[in-house]
Formats: C-alpha cells, sequence, structure tokens
C-alpha cells in the first residue's frame, strides 16, 4: 500500500526522510518553489496548490494500488481538500486520511504572520519548534526560507471552508501535540467533516511532536499499511 504526503509549510519531498522507514512506498507531493521545484514560482492561493497537485495524485491514483494520504499541518489542509476532490470526481477513495497538527479545517487561523516584517515573522515561526538549530541564526539560510514560508502561510490564512461541502467518506486518524496552540474543540472538527469513524490522538511535544514519537508512528504506519482493509 502506498502513502501520497503533503508537507507542512515550507518543506520539500526530503522533509519526511528520517520520519518514514525507507521501505515504504511513500510518495511526497512537493509544493511549487522548492526543493526540485526550486524554478517554478512559489503559489500563495490554496486552489492554486490543489489544482498543481491534483493532476499528481491522479496519476498516483489511476495505478491501482489501495493507498492512504497524509498531511502535516499545511499538508493536513492540503490533504483534506485533495481528498474532497477525489471524492467529487468519484476516483478510489483512500483507505484513511491521517492528520497531524492541525485544528478541523472550519477553524479559521486566528493570528495571521504572513504579513509581518521578515525579522518578526521569522520569531513566529522558530517559536513552533522545528526549525534546526543550524538554520535559525543563519542569515543566508532565513532569507531563504523565509519567501517559500510566507507564501506557505499565506495558502493557509486565506483559506476559507465550504459549509455546504458534503462529508468526505474516508475515516481519519488525527494526531496533535500537547503544547501545540490547538484546543480540543478545534482538533475534534475533523469529526464534522467524514461520514466516517474519526479517531483523535494527543502526544506530548510542540507543533513537531511527531519526530519525538519516531518509535510510536513507525509502528503505527506499519499497522495501517499492513493491515487488510478488504
Amino acid at each position: 500500500m502506498k502513502i501520497i504526503a503533503f508537507t507542512f509549510a515550507g518543506g520539500n519531498k526530503y522533509s519526511f526522510n528520517n520520519f518514514f522507514q525507507k521501505e515504504l512506498n511513500i510518495i511526497v507531493l512537493e509544493y511549487a518553489g522548492r526543493g526540485t521545484r526550486m524554478t517554478e514560482p512559489l503559489l500563495t492561493r490554496m486552489d492554486d496548490v490543489i489544482a498543481d497537485l491534483y493532476p499528481k495524485v491522479k496519476k498516483e491514483i489511476l495505478i491501482g494500488e489501495p493507498y492512504i494520504i497524509y498531511g502535516h499541518s499545511m499538508g493536513s489542509l492540503v490533504a483534506y481538500q485533495v481528498c474532497k476532490k477525489i471524492q467529487r470526481e468519484g476516483l478510489p477513495l483512500p483507505i484513511k486520511l491521517i492528520i497531524n497538527g492541525a485544528k478541523g479545517p472550519q477553524y479559521s487561523k486566528e493570528k495571521i504572520i504572513s504579513n509581518l516584517p521578515d525579522n518578526e515573522f521569522w520569531k513566529e515561526i522558530t517559536k513552533l519548534g522545528g526549525v534546526p538549530e543550524e538554520i535559525v541564526n543563519e542569515t543566508e539560510l532565513v532569507n531563504f526560507f523565509i519567501p517559500i514560508l510566507k507564501a506557505d502561510y499565506k495558502c493557509v490564512e486565506d483559506y476559507h471552508f465550504d459549509e455546504e461541502s458534503p462529508t468526505i467518506k474516508i475515516p481519519i486518524d488525527v494526531f496533535y501535540g500537547s503544547e501545540e496552540d490547538i484546543t480540543k474543540i478545534e482538533v475534534t472538527g475533523w469529526k464534522e467533516v467524514s461520514s466516517k469513524n474519526v479517531n483523535i490522538t494527543q502526544l506530548r511535544g510542540n507543533h513537531f511532536f511527531f519526530f519525538e514519537h519516531k518509535e510510536y508512528f513507525t509502528k503505527y504506519i506499519q499497522q495501517q499499511v499492513s493491515y487488510n482493509y478488504e
């Protein structure tokens, strides 16, 4: 079984290299303007991100193998939107949607930071954790990542939830950190967007809690790809 994955803001196709087991069939679909797609313009609207990625998702689906969709933070919202489009087009649905570090899509981002001056924006980013120490104070690298991060954050901040949109017919497993800025009510919002079972699990840690629980997720992911869903 394959896993189609979408990264957090600022991520690229290599962001999960130390997270997923190497033997897994994982396809990380990269957003424009970074990594192997560095020469392409950054996208600042969620609709444009989905339009850009969907043909790649569709190609993977049509191969015919059962699959799971996974997203972290921004990637969770991208994953959810992609699932809606898959269902709308009548394509085979994923076995499961796995969400990490994201409130339900109906809850907007109260704190807007993409329009802050670069130095203030970077302070907000580092508060989340997950930024390697060798990058935090390296001016050249910081200046490289800020435009990418600002574009990604604008996508999320400008996203509008469609209250008339039908629920997705896909089970969802949701994970979030005990120290991140997500309330229990907000994370429970995922139960409202699916007609299937939604499991919610809190783990110790900040927004990038999953890196602290690699053994737990290794076992969890292995169970998902090995389980007979038929």
